[in-house]
């Protein structure tokens, strides 16, 4: 029998992404099955490690996952990566009370930039009518906003919430899960989420989701199919890299070697939100061409929000790829709160 080579994955994957009648094995499984017979006849050597964590990962993961936001590394983490870089100017200090309305202005504006360019697309925002009118502008659509009533909270149904917790003082406690802050004191705007199954349920996720990603990052690296630098090897097994993007690169370190130029996408305010974007470089333009279009074939939630060639030091071609906010919680371990 012909065994499917790197070539044919992304075909695999294509052909497999209409929905599944009864009896017919699923997408992830198609994708799992694929991988593991091409690395159990090519590739021997890295055969346990990295079949365990693509095909664990997919079968498990895709078959029973629950989107919830994710928290969980240090600051000192994080690495500048290519593509929607956050860039903030600073500022002069406001010298007078007057200037206060103009740096609510700015946070909000900054929020609603956020917002626009990191949140995943289906996401719903909970938001004040001049935050409103603020994500309005930023090209959010109005279809995707939940005003909030005279009475704070009322837009229970949303996804995310983006206001300011000097105004709603019930904001932190409504949604728990700080996915970035812009501002400070009155003037401060945050962007939260709910957490699903309650705090404790999600605390709970967070723990057991960190030490997956951990395992998975470490795993990565010993397969040697994946060559990181000591600041981006150290993000790997610190779990600080969004477990999407841990898949994905298991995915394509099947197929060839890859070294990781950066992981990036901070979210600002939150020192523990984990890294959603890398950009890699391969061995060659057609490995290059195969693992764009194996990215790009993927549903939700392995679906990148951004995946293009991009330029990289030395006149050299990578690969980015880039996640959306929020982070799920239990693609790696098989299950979420709620």
């Amino acid at each position: 029998m012909q065994v499917a080579g790197p070539e044919q994955t992304g075909e695999a994957v294509r052909a497999a992404a209409p929905a599944t009648s009864p009896g017919v094995p699923s997408w992830s499984r198609v994708l799992a099955t694929t991988i593991s017979l091409w690395l159990s006849r090519r590739v021997p050597r890295v055969r346990r490690p990295l079949a365990l964590l693509v095909i664990g990962v997919l079968v498990l993961g895709a078959a029973a996952v629950t989107i919830a936001v994710f928290a969980g590394t240090s600051a000192s983490s994080r690495g500048a990566a290519q593509g929607r870089p956050h860039v903030v100017r600073p500022r002069a200090a406001p010298s007078s009370a007057s200037s206060a309305s103009s740096v609510g202005e700015v946070a909000r504006a900054r929020a609603a930039a956020w917002v626009a360019g990191e949140l995943g697309s289906d996401e719903t925002v909970g938001c004040d009518p001049v935050m409103c009118a603020a994500l309005g502008a930023h090209g959010v659509a109005a279809s995707r906003l939940m005003p909030l009533g005279p009475s704070g909270l009322s837009a229970s149904g949303a996804d995310v919430l983006a206001a300011s917790p000097s105004s709603l003082p019930s904001l932190a406690r409504a949604a728990p899960v700080l996915l970035a802050s812009f501002g400070s004191g009155a003037s401060m705007i945050e962007v939260r989420a709910p957490a699903p199954g309650g705090a404790a349920a999600y605390q709970h996720a967070v723990r057991a989701d960190l030490a997956a990603r951990r395992s998975a990052g470490a795993q990565l690296l010993r397969s040697g199919r994946l060559v990181a630098g000591a600041r981006n090897a150290g993000q790997l097994r610190a779990g600080a890299v969004d477990s999407r993007l841990l898949i994905m690169l298991a995915m394509l370190a099947s197929q060839h070697y890859w070294r990781v130029v950066a992981f990036g996408d901070a979210s600002p305010g939150v020192p523990s939100a984990p890294l959603r974007q890398a950009v890699i470089t391969g061995p060659d333009a057609r490995a290059l061409a195969a693992a764009l279009a194996l990215a790009r074939a993927q549903r939700t939630p392995y679906q990148p929000a951004q995946a293009t060639v991009v330029g990289v030091s030395g006149g050299q071609q990578g690969l980015l790829i880039d996640f959306a906010a929020p982070s799920p919680l239990g693609l790696l371990t098989g299950g979420a709160p709620g």
